[in-house]
């Protein structure tokens, strides 16, 4: 099966021009705040979005993943997709209403929190929006146009709200708002189109399944919980050990880092549903399609990366970095770039492990190598400074691809290929 086929690159144009549209969205915001609200406070911002953004696994559980398979295998069969759907919104809507609690609590009972507590309650939209987001199902039934509707829209609102009532260093705490109003907004859009045209009723859902999906799939969502941590705690590890300012710092070099983690993770998405369904058929043109996908994005990606290390000064320009601090930010971004290309590859053989049902050595790996991260995290900024925080992140992705490659070497073996 080729992977240039006519209906696939329709379905990337589309789907890409929506994931263009979240890269640029920081590209404007981030700048903007960094020269409206200070460095300080955008590390603030920082550690408010990466709580919503650890949080938001709890309300996804398994559906990015499993559900995604779920609807791409049963794409077909509209009884299965109407229980696969109504059950994941009902999940949903329990983990939410735990995630809120929790925030209360923490925000009663921890100062930090609480110091912040407008900053982390403005985050919690994010969350909901989160929780309202259908784009799972669409990516399962292939619906990429749908899924760029939904994306533009919420960054337009997002854009939009960021520069016309963020105007003062005072109105950074509504950042988070603006991302969560947006979400919100198109999401729910998106949620009623679906309702609608599939025709789904929650009338006939089944309380059981609920229980099953949230039992059956705890140690996943465990699993991405953790993932999330090792992702996007180390911005509010930073902070909480070395101030708001370098967490500021940190966040600067991270979004230029999270520019190619949105690509990847969007280029993850979209061959997730093609490679699961391929395998399902046969494991040897599924291998072949999962190669020929992530093999053209590896030469994408290292042009890309290429291109952002040549003109570092000007990258760190853009993102209104003081020009007395550019030497330092060059030699931070030109080590965490590294970063990216790593996970470039460690991605892709999760997609494979996804695909071929190995999910319990994920799950094991994804808790120490985030447990490695919290702890290692905690020693280095207390002792140390970024630069070594980075050779940190990247010492994780590269015992991560190491030990990947070992548990899928069998299925890249000619007995397996013939199967």
């Amino acid at each position: 099966m080729s992977f240039f086929t006519k209906e696939k690159l329709s379905n990337l144009t589309v789907y890409g021009i929506g994931q263009v549209v979240n890269i640029l969205t920081p590209l404007l915001i981030t700048p903007y705040l960094i020269y409206t609200c200070g460095l300080e406070n955008l590390g603030v911002i920082a550690m408010g979005q990466a709580f919503a953004y650890i949080l938001i696994v709890v309300v996804d559980y398994s559906s990015y993943i499993i559900g995604v398979k779920e609807v791409s295998i049963n794409r077909e069969e509209h009884n299965v997709l109407q229980g696969i759907f109504t059950t994941t919104y009902i999940s949903k809507i329990i983990l939410l209403s735990l995630v809120i609690l929790l925030t209360f609590l923490l925000t009663f009972f921890i100062p930090y929190f609480n110091k912040n507590l407008i900053v982390f309650y403005f985050s919690l939209t994010i969350i909901i929006a989160q929780a309202i987001n259908p784009t799972w199902f669409l990516q399962g039934v292939e619906n990429f146009l749908g899924i760029t509707i939904i994306n533009i829209f919420s960054k337009a609102i997002n854009v939009i709200g960021v520069i016309f009532f963020i105007t003062t260093k005072e109105d950074y705490i509504y950042a988070n708002l603006w991302i969560g109003i947006g979400g919100i907004l198109a999401n729910l859009m998106g949620f009623l189109w679906i309702v609608k045209k599939y025709k789904f009723s929650f009338k006939s859902s089944s309380l059981i399944l609920v229980i099953n999906l949230l039992k059956n799939d705890f140690l996943f969502c465990v699993s991405q919980l953790f993932f999330s941590i090792r992702n996007y705690s180390s911005v509010i590890i930073i902070g909480f050990f070395a101030g708001n300012y370098v967490a500021g710092q940190f966040k600067v070099i991270e979004q230029i880092i999270n520019l190619f983690r949105t690509y990847l993770q969007m280029f993850f998405k979209f061959s997730y549903g093609y490679v699961c369904f391929e395998i399902d058929k046969s494991l040897k043109n599924g291998i072949q399609i999962w190669k020929k996908f992530n093999a053209f994005n590896t030469i994408l990606l290292l042009f890309l990366l290429s291109l952002v290390y040549l003109f570092s000064d000007l990258v760190l320009h853009f993102f209104k970095v003081e020009k007395k601090m550019i030497p330092e930010f060059v030699n931070y971004l030109n080590i965490a770039l590294l970063i990216p290309f790593l996970i470039g590859i460690t991605l892709p053989l999760e997609q494979l492990l996804f695909s071929l049902n190995k999910n319990k050595p994920y799950i094991k790996l994804t808790i120490i190598s985030a447990l490695f991260n919290v702890v290692g995290l905690s020693i280095i900024m207390t002792f140390f400074g970024l630069k070594e925080a980075f050779f940190l992140l990247i010492i994780t992705e590269l015992s991560l691809i190491f030990i990947y490659l070992l548990i899928l070497k069998p299925y890249f073996s000619p007995s397996y290929s013939k199967q």
